[in-house]
C-alpha cells in the first residue's frame, strides 16, 4: 500500500490510497462471504460457498468490490489518519480513482483539518451578569394566556361580532377558477385574530348563521405564495355558526381552579415568581454565551476548512426548512416571498457559520485546557428524567436507548459544562 499526502492549503490535506491486491484480499473474502449469506447459491449451504463461486453467482468479480468497497475506504484511511495523527474534523470526501478486479483499488480523501485554536486571555473579559427583571406587563401577559385557556364558547342567535368565534364555509377564486387549497369546510375562525388576510373578518362581522356572502380583496403585496401577491380574488363564504366567547375573571374563584390557591394574589405571586426563575436562567445563559463569544474574540484562530463551514452552512438551511415547514409553509413559497435563492440564503448563512463554528473550536479547546468532562452516570441520569417525562410514549423510549441519542447527549452536557466553566471563572474575577 502507498499513501500520498498533498497538503492543499492550511486547513485541508488530500490523502492519496494506492492499495494493491494483497493489501485488500481479506476484505474481499470477508464481502464474498457476506454476500454468500444472504443469497441461496445451489449446491451450498448459506455462507459456504467459495469466493469464485459467489463471484461467478452474482455476475462477476465487480459486485464484490462494490460490497466490500466502503469498508476497505474506512478502514485504512481511519489507520493512516491515527498512524499520521491527524485532527480533523467533518466528513472526508472520498473519490475512487481506480476498481477494476482483479486489481487493487485507488482512491482521494480530502480531509479538512482541526484549526489550530491559541485561547486568549479570560481575565481580559469584562462582562456583567444583568439582573433579571420581571415586568407588570410579562405577569398580565401570562394571566391573560391562563384566563384563554379556560374560556367558554356559547352558540348565539345574532350578528357576529368582535372576538366571536365563527365556523365557516369559503372558497377563494381568481377570474372564476378556486385556487390551490383555497376552499375549506366548518373553518373556525375568532374575529380579531387576523389570520386571514387584511380585510376578510370585517367582510364576517354583521353575517348570521346561515347567512352567505361575496366580496373581493386583494391580497397584500408581501404574501408569501408569489403567485397571489397583490392580486384580486373572489371570496364566497358561508357562516355555519356563531360563538360568543366567554372569558373568566382573573379573582379568587378561577385561582382556585388553577391548583392550591387560596386568592388571585396568591396565584399572582406564583406567576410573579415563576417568571423571576425563567429571567434568571434566560440571563446565565446569554451571560454564557456572550463570555463564551467574548473568548472567541480574544483568541487565535486557524484557518477554517471550507467543507466544514459549507456543512454548517447546510445545517442552517436545514434548520429554517424545519421551522417553515413547521408553520404549514412551503420552502418554495417562503422563498419567493422574500424574494432570494437557496444560493442566496447560504451566501447570507456564511458568516453566521463562521461565527458559530468558531464558537464551538474555542468551547472544545477550552474544555480541553479546563479538562471538563461528563462521566456516565450524568448522563444516565438525564436519560432517566426524559424516561419519566415520556413514560408513555414508546417511540420517544426507543430513542432513549440509542447509542446515538446517548452520544448527542453526552455532547451537549459537555458544552453545557464549558459554557458553565467559563462562566463561573468569569464571575469569579469580580
Amino acid at each position: 500500500m502507498n499513501i500520498q499526502e498533498n497538503k492543499l492549503n492550511e486547513s485541508e490535506l488530500e490523502l492519496v490510497f494506492d492499495l494493491e491486491r494483497s493489501d485488500i484480499e481479506s476484505d474481499l473474502q470477508n464481502s464474498a462471504k457476506r454476500i454468500s449469506e444472504s443469497v441461496n447459491i445451489p449446491g451450498f449451504r448459506k455462507g459456504q460457498a467459495t469466493y469464485d463461486v459467489v463471484c461467478r453467482h452474482i455476475g462477476g468479480e465487480a459486485k464484490v468490490y462494490e460490497e466490500a468497497l466502503q469498508r476497505i475506504v474506512g478502514k485504512v484511511l481511519v489507520k493512516a489518519m491515527q498512524d499520521k495523527k491527524l485532527e480533523t474534523v467533518g466528513r472526508p470526501e472520498i473519490s475512487i480513482q481506480k476498481m477494476v478486479p482483479p486489481f487493487g483499488v485507488s482512491f482521494k480523501a480530502k480531509i479538512a483539518l482541526m484549526p489550530h485554536v491559541e485561547l486568549g486571555d479570560i481575565s481580559k473579559i469584562k462582562i456583567k451578569k444583568a439582573d433579571p427583571k420581571v415586568e407588570d406587563a410579562d405577569v398580565q401577559k401570562v394571566i391573560d394566556n391562563l384566563r384563554q385557556m379556560r374560556v367558554k364558547e356559547a352558540v348565539v342567535d345574532r350578528e357576529t361580532k368582535d372576538a366571536d368565534k365563527v365556523v365557516l364555509d369559503f372558497e377563494i377564486k381568481r377570474e372564476g377558477v378556486a385556487i390551490e387549497n383555497g376552499s375549506a369546510k366548518d373553518y373556525p375562525l375568532v374575529i380579531g385574530e387576523k389570520r386571514f388576510i387584511p380585510g376578510f373578518e370585517e367582510q364576517i362581522v354583521g353575517l348570521k348563521a346561515g347567512d352567505t356572502k361575496k366580496f373581493e380583496l386583494e391580497f397584500p403585496k408581501q404574501y408569501f405564495e408569489k403567485n397571489l401577491a397583490g392580486k384580486k380574488a373572489q371570496f364566497e363564504v358561508k357562516v355555519k355558526q356563531v360563538f360568543e366567547i366567554m372569558v373568566p375573571d382573573f379573582d379568587d374563584e378561577f385561582a382556585k381552579q388553577m391548583g392550591e390557591y387560596k386568592s388571585s394574589k396568591d396565584l399572582r405571586a406564583q406567576i410573579v415568581e415563576n417568571l423571576k426563575h425563567e429571567r434568571a436562567r434566560e440571563e446565565k445563559e446569554k451571560f454564557e454565551i456572550g463570555a463564551m463569544q467574548e473568548l472567541v474574540k480574544l483568541s487565535t484562530i486557524g484557518a477554517l476548512p471550507e467543507s466544514l463551514v459549507s456543512e454548517e452552512v447546510d445545517k442552517m438551511i436545514h434548520e429554517l426548512e424545519h421551522d417553515v415547514s413547521s408553520q404549514s409553509i412551503k420552502f418554495d413559497d417562503y422563498l419567493s416571498s422574500i424574494k432570494k435563492s437557496k444560493d442566496d440564503l447560504k451566501k447570507d448563512f456564511h458568516p453566521k457559520a463562521e461565527d458559530r463554528i468558531k464558537m464551538m473550536l474555542v468551547a472544545r479547546a477550552f474544555g480541553t485546557a479546563e479538562i471538563v468532562k461528563i462521566d456516565e452516570k450524568q448522563v444516565d441520569d438525564e436519560i432517566a428524567v426524559s424516561k419519566k417525562a415520556h413514560a408513555n410514549n414508546p417511540e420517544m423510549l426507543a430513542k432513549f436507548e440509542n447509542a446515538e441519542y446517548r452520544d448527542y447527549l453526552r455532547n451537549a452536557l459537555t458544552s453545557r459544562a464549558i459554557f458553565a466553566k467559563l462562566a463561573k471563572k468569569i464571575g469569579n474575577q469580580d
